[in-house]
């Protein structure tokens, strides 16, 4: 006989989520249990009017994820046309973690004989870049990369607060994985990444359509895989947007690769990551690191036909920012040409020698007409 699952209540008043929901109802002004009933229209509306209230957001963000959580705890949901959505097959993603010394074999890769496409999405998280792949005739297999800093303390918290750095959370079965990691891969998340790991989830169910649209449910959720691993978080930037390091430049290209190279061993034929630049904590030099995309990319095109850098976070947007970086992901960055240092051109003040007392005596009685000889002192005779 089949389970029914948690009743209603269970599943809307869970324990896990009972600080968040409170929270919300009041702050928001919600009454309102389900909140896998709220409106695109009303999450668009409050977006919009909450452009200077970044708390005001945290407390939008954490009703998406309530409504989230609440459609996985009871395995359904209903979509914008009015269906009722199954997504109980989706609800536990499966979770591994290959350590930093490994790499896949080349025989696990499937070997693709489409010509890769690099391209990049502005305006659009990976998430909505993963729904468009998933859509096309080809069916793509699509693995997100995630990236957090080394040092985040974010590694181990389980609240989902930030609209547009939290949406792998706030529109997909992921958090359910997250929060089972540590009985999953048996060692803590945070050291894992802190040792360089690579923590690979599969089968992660992408319930929510794009933030611009309201994050309305989507009538068919694919399934995405998710590749997590960290980077340092402030590297030392050179001149001309460059790692002033070449081991920075390293470990972000290894990192890629390492990435990369899993996802394909897992059957992924394409992968969506954010640019990770100016957000979550990073400050990497820009157009070094699009290349070092492209460069990684190229590195796997035998196995890999698509590769998209993609953002809908407002620090991206300016087209100053977005064409050059998309730019050196989608064609590589040329090597920037030798600065040409002018040496600095001395003050006359740097060349000032100090006098002593005697120089200087001497030189006021040359103005007064009297010098000395030894032993002596005359007045000019002709002043």
């Amino acid at each position: 006989m089949e389970h029914p699952g948690p009743s209603l209540n269970q599943a809307l008043r869970a324990p896990r989520l009972q600080e968040e929901l409170q929270k919300a109802q009041q702050a928001l002004c919600i009454d309102l249990d389900d909140f896998r009933q709220l409106e695109p229209a009303w999450v668009t509306r409050s977006l919009e009017e909450s452009k200077q209230e970044p708390e005001k957001r945290s407390l939008i963000a954490t009703a998406i994820f309530l409504g989230t959580a609440q459609a996985c705890l009871k395995g359904s949901y209903v979509s914008e046309s009015g269906q009722e959505v199954d997504c109980g097959h989706l609800v536990r993603p499966i979770s591994c973690v290959h350590p930093p010394s490994s790499m896949p074999s080349v025989s696990l890769m499937k070997a693709s004989n489409q010509k890769q496409q690099i391209f990049c999405s502005s305006c659009s998280d990976p998430l909505d870049v993963a729904l468009q792949l998933a859509r096309l005739p080809q069916c793509r297999r699509v693995a997100i990369l995630r990236c957090t800093p080394l040092e985040a303390p974010r590694n181990l918290q389980r609240r989902y607060n930030h609209i547009y750095e939290d949406q792998i959370f706030l529109r997909t079965t992921y958090f359910e994985a997250f929060e089972r990691l540590a009985r999953d891969i048996s060692v803590s998340p945070d050291t894992a990444i802190k040792e360089g790991s690579i923590v690979y989830t599969s089968g992660v169910g992408v319930l929510r359509g794009p933030l611009k649209d309201g994050v309305p449910w989507v009538d068919q959720p694919p399934q995405v895989d998710v590749a997590w691993f960290g980077l340092p978080a402030h590297p030392e930037i050179g001149e001309q947007e460059i790692y002033a390091q070449q081991a920075d430049r390293d470990v972000v290209s290894a990192a890629l690769d390492r990435a990369f190279s899993w996802a394909c061993a897992h059957g992924a034929d394409a992968i969506v990551l954010p640019a990770m630049c100016g957000v979550g904590g990073f400050r990497h030099p820009r157009l070094h690191f699009g290349g070092l995309v492209h460069e990684v990319a190229r590195l796997h095109q035998r196995h890999l036909p698509v590769v998209c850098v993609a953002s809908d976070n407002p620090v991206h947007r300016g087209v100053e920012w977005w064409n050059p970086f998309e730019e050196a992901v989608t064609k590589g960055r040329p090597v920037p040409p030798p600065l040409v240092h002018v040496p600095a051109i001395p003050l006359m003040t740097d060349r000032l020698v100090g006098k002593d007392s005697s120089t200087l005596l001497e030189k006021r009685r040359k103005q007064l007409g009297v010098w000395s000889t030894q032993g002596r002192t005359f007045r000019n005779a002709f002043v």
